[in-house]
């Protein structure tokens, strides 16, 4: 969780890929909509997925990273 509020959502992006966080899960506006992003670093997709979603398709993405998928 990075709650930095004086820090713009860019650079939050940048500093979770420097460090090299494999998935990123972005709530933003879509929240709106009852959606939010996960972001893959290793090929730059985002995915937008039901709040409800969420933890699930994280789940199916990382173990796809594992297989090498």
């Amino acid at each position: 969780v990075d709650d930095r509020r004086k820090v713009s959502a860019g650079v939050k992006f940048k500093d979770y890929e420097l460090v090299g966080v494999p998935f990123g899960l972005v709530v933003g506006r879509s929240l709106a909509d009852g959606e939010v992003e996960i972001r893959v670093r290793a090929t730059g997709e985002t995915i937008v997925v039901p709040v409800e979603e969420a933890v699930s398709r994280l789940r199916e993405i990382h173990a796809a990273a594992l297989k090498g998928e």
